[in-house]
C-alpha cells in the first residue's frame, strides 16, 4: 500500500471516529479518569470535551470550567474543531490531575492531624 493510499484511508476511519478519550495523568495519588472528547454528529466537526457521563453530560467551558451541556446548550459545549479539541482536553486532564491530587493531598493532612 502505497503513502497517498495509507493516507487516503487513515481519512476515511477519522471520518468514522465519534470520541476520543484522553486519560487524566496519574501522579501517584492512584486510580484512573479520563476526559473524553466528542463529536456532535458524524457529519460535522463541531466537537466538546467531556467529562463523558452518560446522563448529565458536562462541557469544558473556555473561562468557566465544567458546564452542564443542558445548561449552556450544543452550541457552546461543541465549539471546537477535532485538533482544538484535543488539545483542550490535555490541558484539562492536567487541570483535573493537579485538582485530584490537591484533594489527596488535603485528605492526607486531614488525616495525619487527626492521628495526633
Amino acid at each position: 500500500m502505497s503513502g497517498v493510499d495509507e493516507l487516503e484511508l487513515l481519512r476515511q476511519q477519522m471520518a468514522l471516529v465519534s470520541e476520543f478519550r484522553v486519560p487524566v495523568p496519574d501522579h501517584g495519588a492512584g486510580g484512573y479518569a479520563e476526559v473524553v472528547v466528542c463529536r456532535e454528529r458524524i457529519d460535522v466537526d463541531r466537537w466538546a470535551v467531556t467529562d463523558g457521563a452518560l446522563t448529565g453530560l458536562r462541557a469544558w467551558v473556555a473561562g468557566e470550567g465544567w458546564k452542564y451541556v443542558s445548561d449552556v446548550g450544543r452550541k457552546v459545549a461543541y465549539a471546537h474543531g477535532r485538533s482544538e479539541a484535543l488539545e483542550l482536553a490535555r490541558q484539562v486532564a492536567e487541570i483535573e490531575a493537579a485538582c485530584y491530587g490537591a484533594e489527596i493531598d488535603a485528605l492526607r493532612a486531614e488525616d495525619q492531624d487527626g492521628e495526633r
